[in-house]
């Protein structure tokens, strides 16, 4: 398994780690480990987990990944794009108050911890959403024929 690394910390992926990615994802493996020269082990907090885990993933998908740092301020477009929504919809609830928003000079901007809470709050609702969506096609299995 070998990666070159390049400049500006760039990171070439082989076809041989791409596969090595894929192996690992199918393993469905859940929790990772890192070993010392000695051998001795070296505990992974999970939020580190979870950023290996999703790397790995998107490599056994996509044969790439992109790690960046998002800004503690994002402007209204990066924020949408975050999002998944237009900008328009984003000002729209700016407005209603949906999501907090300042301004520095002319240009609105974002907390980034604004803008998690906010997908995350979308991403809980559309959970919910489709869980009652099952229930109810549970429960009325008898008026969909398939």
């Amino acid at each position: 398994m070998t990666a070159a690394t390049t400049p500006a910390n760039k990171i070439t992926i082989s076809d041989d780690v791409v596969g090595d990615a894929k192996l690992i994802v199918e393993s469905r493996a859940t929790a990772l480990s890192i070993q010392t020269q000695e051998g001795g082990s070296v505990p992974v907090p999970e939020s580190i987990q979870r950023l290996l885990l999703e790397a790995l993933t998107s490599v056994a998908t996509n044969g790439e990944v992109s790690i960046r740092r998002i800004p503690e301020e994002v402007t209204s477009t990066v924020a949408a794009d975050m999002l998944g929504v237009s900008r328009t919809t984003l000002m729209k609830w700016v407005k209603t108050g949906k999501i907090d928003s300042f301004k520095t000079g002319s240009h609105t901007r974002f907390k980034r911890e604004d803008v998690f809470a906010l997908q995350k709050q979308r991403s809980d609702e559309r959970q919910a959403a489709f869980d009652e969506l099952r229930a109810f096609d549970e429960e009325h299995s008898d008026l969909f024929e398939v």
